[in-house]
């Protein structure tokens, strides 16, 4: 579908007195429709027996997270998107594992894994729990030699009690606008009862409070977008998508009228389809069998166009950067687009050593016991139609700190005081978030057309630190869209979509040369609607909608 954007950062629509002479489909008054289900692979690995969740990565791309349940041992499995293995990571339990999500936990910038310990078949358990990971760095690579029971760094058990005595349950998902996580009883009429940040933030032990019960019959996986914008909730034979409106609560989400959606089924191949989980942007959702004889990968693609635009990678991760690693102080030249590097050392991410994950090993001198404090990477990459990009955000694994330079400005410092040395030491990188992307915003005015230019320092807290990590991605967002307008009595509503929570200023025009500014809004969860109240009397009548820029 082609948006019509206007080619300075901005989307275009044409309204006629009484017709509209071009439009797109009203994403928000329309349910979505998604295709049948593609079998993108098979999933047979071993041990991995009783698949009865599935979530996306939101930070490494193709990566999908499952996990067994009762009787099996106390690991998540990182698959591809064709269901192939990219290996265990190990958890601190597994009394009945029924589903696992990701969403925000207590360090804002970095995204967790949540296992849900929520099974019970006797509803005889005195209390349940949720393991919350930050979720670690993955790379496709490792199909070729998937880890086995990797440590997971930062793993908390949280222990959890109903405020009613015990339930059974398979279904959970946690709200990645509040950071609130949610719980679905597996019962005829299900209970769901929430966690609020607040605690989960502060305490190992919780008890749950209840929030409505949901007319669904026995719920066995459950997810919601990474924008907030929809739930989804399955059984073996059947599922359902909730829309929920900016502002609306969770509880008030489940009083909307839900979709049919489609799963597979018993009958059609998917024996006990307990799982159920958003790509990782939010267009399509997975599901997957918890059957030991047959477990096929199945993905439902989005056919309406009320889904979100895919982002835009200008910086993969496991990308190959130029670095410096002989310990010399390379000064401020090398922060530049226009320095000369062809002299460095090339490699694929991640790069580092000590840890054993490194996709090239870079030197740290030659005593063990005096390393370099400082390493140097730089990147160039291309990006195109740059004033058009609303927003981007760096993603960043480190250990243990960093400053980081586009086009020779500073985007982010972690770690380090403003203005360090190249041999100031950084402060240690907590070891939770060794593993883990961090999220930084960046001012998208600093990309230019064509060819742009990251550049990194990369400090050790220690001359005798074990280790040192780096990767990098650079993602991008681009501008708003008016996505649909709906003509009323005495105004035209314009519904627009974009980068969530991003301010955007809406133009009107009767000739396509002078504009004027109608007001703006904030695209809460990545939508908007702005009321146009001064349609009468016009032959014609043109919208466009910019990004907003301090």
């Amino acid at each position: 579908m082609h948006y019509g954007r206007y080619p300075s950062y901005a989307a275009l629509i044409l309204l006629a007195w009484g017709s509209i002479l071009l439009a797109l489909p009203n994403s928000s008054q329309a349910a979505p429709v998604f295709a049948n289900a593609v079998t993108n692979g098979i999933v047979d690995i071993s041990g991995l027996k009783e698949a009865s969740g599935i979530a996306a990565s939101r930070n490494n791309p193709g990566v999908l997270w499952t996990e067994n349940d009762s009787g099996n041992p106390a690991v998540v499995y990182a698959i591809d998107s064709q269901g192939r293995s990219l290996g265990t990571y190990a958890l601190p339990g597994n009394t009945d594992n029924e589903d696992i999500g990701i969403g925000p936990g207590p360090v804002t910038n970095v995204s967790y894994l949540y296992v849900a310990d929520i099974g019970d078949n006797n509803t005889n358990r005195s209390s349940i729990a949720i393991y919350q990971i930050p979720e670690p760095a993955v790379y496709l690579e490792q199909t070729n030699h998937p880890v086995i029971s990797k440590a997971m760094k930062g793993a908390r058990t949280i222990i959890l009690k109903y405020p009613d005595g015990a339930h059974d349950a398979e279904a959970e998902f946690t709200d990645p606008v509040t950071g609130d996580w949610f719980v679905l009883t597996k019962a005829s009429t299900s209970r769901i009862y929430t966690a609020p940040k607040a605690l989960l933030d502060m305490t190992n032990n919780i008890t749950l409070s209840f929030v409505r019960s949901l007319a669904f019959n026995v719920p066995s996986g459950a997810d919601i977008s990474p924008l907030g914008d929809e739930i989804i909730v399955r059984q073996e034979d059947f599922a359902r998508l909730w829309p929920r409106t900016d502002d609306q609560s969770i509880s008030s989400a489940f009083n909307n009228v839900p979709t049919p959606i489609p799963v597979v089924g018993t009958a059609n191949g998917e024996p006990n389809g307990e799982a159920i989980g958003f790509d990782y942007y939010g267009s399509g959702y997975f599901t997957l069998s918890d059957s030991s004889t047959i477990q096929p990968l199945y993905y439902f693609a989005r056919t309406s166009f009320d889904g979100p635009t895919p982002p835009d990678t200008l910086v993969p991760m496991a990308s190959t950067w130029k670095y410096l690693d002989d310990g010399s102080d390379a000064g401020t030249a090398w922060q530049s687009p226009g320095f000369d590097d062809s002299a460095w050392s090339s490699g694929s991410a991640q790069l580092g050593y000590g840890d054993g994950d490194e996709q090239t090993v870079v030197s740290f001198g030659p005593d063990p016991n005096n390393k370099y404090i400082t390493t140097y990477f730089r990147k160039t990459f291309t990006a195109t139609n740059a004033n058009r990009i609303a927003a981007l955000t760096l993603k960043l694994v480190v250990d243990d700190g960093a400053v980081v330079y586009l086009n020779g400005s500073s985007i982010a410092t972690v770690n380090l005081s403003a203005g360090a040395g190249y041999h100031a030491p950084a402060t240690a990188m907590p070891t939770a978030l060794r593993d883990a992307w961090q999220s930084y915003t960046v001012d998208p005015k600093l990309l230019v057309e064509g060819t742009n230019t990251l550049a990194v320092e990369v400090h050790l807290a220690s001359t005798n630190s074990a280790d040192m990590s780096f990767d990098l991605q650079l993602i991008a967002t681009d501008a708003p869209f008016l996505t649909a307008i709906t003509p009323l009595a005495n105004q035209m509503q314009i519904f627009l979509a974009g980068s969530s929570n991003s301010p955007t200023t809406i133009e009107v025009s009767q000739d396509l040369t002078n504009w004027t500014t109608l007001g703006s809004l904030i695209l809460t969860n990545g939508t908007g609607v702005f009321p146009d109240g001064g349609v009468a009397n016009f032959s014609s009548r043109f919208y466009r909608a910019l990004r907003t820029i301090p």
